[in-house]
C-alpha cells in the first residue's frame, strides 16, 4: 500500500468520525429545541385555560 493511500484512508476515517460526531450533536440540539418548544406550548395552553376560566367567572 502506498503512503498516499494510507494518508487518504486516515483522512477519510477522521472525516467520517467528525461527521458522525456533528450528526450526534445536531440530533441532541434538535431534541433540546423540540423539548423547549413543547414546554412553551404546554405553558401557553395552561395559561390560556386559566385566562378563559377567569373570563368565564367574570362574565358568569
Amino acid at each position: 500500500m502506498d503512503q498516499r493511500d494510507s494518508v487518504a484512508i486516515g483522512r477519510a476515517a477522521t472525516k467520517a468520525a467528525r461527521d458522525a460526531e456533528r450528526s450526534q450533536m445536531a440530533a441532541a440540539v434538535w431534541a433540546e429545541v423540540e423539548a423547549e418548544r413543547k414546554a412553551v406550548d404546554e405553558r401557553t395552553a395552561r395559561l390560556r385555560a386559566l385566562r378563559l376560566a377567569r373570563e368565564a367567572a367574570e362574565i358568569g
